[in-house]
């Protein structure tokens, strides 16, 4: 709860008041660049650490390739399942 009527209180409102426009704007300024700034690091760093990640995913499948000698394109466990067949009389 608020007490209007307490005198430093209403100092405090006296010197905000006073205060210009570019003072307000400079304090805006102020708050929204460390904030920002923060949000590029950790964009940046993200972006770090999935090209960190895709290289050694690339590095550890070219090994396991290269040891194996034989390529895995996905056929080796595949199913053909017919769900319905017509039979076409001549």
């Amino acid at each position: 709860m608020f007490v209007t009527n307490h005198p430093q209180f209403n100092r405090w409102q006296a010197r905000l008041a006073r205060m210009p426009r570019w003072g307000w704007i400079a304090v805006m300024i102020g708050i929204a660049l460390p904030i920002l700034a923060l949000l590029m690091v950790a964009f940046f760093s993200g972006i770090i650490v999935f090209a960190i990640v895709a290289v050694i995913a690339f590095v550890l499948s070219f090994f396991r390739r290269l040891f194996t000698g034989r390529r895995n394109d996905g056929r080796e466990n595949v199913r053909i399942v017919v769900h319905s067949a017509r039979v076409i009389d001549p």
